[in-house]
């Protein structure tokens, strides 16, 4: 059967789980949705353009944004890092020794004062700076992926 061509340039149906399934993965690993997808090289490419932004903010002293509520933007930034994914993780427990998100909201708190020391030891490094942009960056370019990944799943885009 001859295929017109606006049905050659309709887009190709998938399941309904299939969307999701891409952006999780791409949240997952960077990269792993464009693979699920059919998509290797660019998965390949995507996964290291992203984990190299990652570790050069890692070893330029980059430190992951901590929730603190009398300064808004810091709801963004962490929402940045979050975006990379697990590897997040990495970021967390090299600029606080552990796992955390927030800063606890008293000021007396010990816990509190502990991670502000830890943060302004990595502020005092000549390249926090640095670090910190390819950490947010790492996280922008990962949100457009998991973007790209969906519309790669839903056939807007090959």
């Amino acid at each position: 059967m001859i295929e017109t061509v606006a049905e050659q340039a309709a887009p190709r149906a998938r399941s309904a789980a299939a969307p999701l399934a891409a952006c999780f993965l791409a949240w997952l690993l960077p990269g792993l949705g464009h693979l699920y997808l059919g998509k290797k090289t660019r998965g390949a490419v995507f996964f290291a353009v992203v984990t190299a932004m990652f570790g050069l903010g890692v070893a330029s002293d980059g430190a992951a944004s901590l929730l603190e509520e009398r300064q808004p933007l810091t709801f963004l930034a962490t929402f940045d890092n979050l975006a990379t994914g697990p590897i997040d993780l990495i970021s967390r427990y090299l600029t606080y020794g552990s796992i955390v998100y927030s800063l606890p909201g008293d000021e007396g708190n010990p816990r509190r004062t502990e991670l502000v020391e830890r943060l302004r030891s990595k502020v005092r490094s000549v390249t926090y700076e640095y670090g910190n942009t390819f950490l947010l960056t790492a996280g922008l370019m990962n949100i457009l992926l998991i973007f790209d990944a969906f519309d790669v799943a839903t056939g807007r885009k090959d």
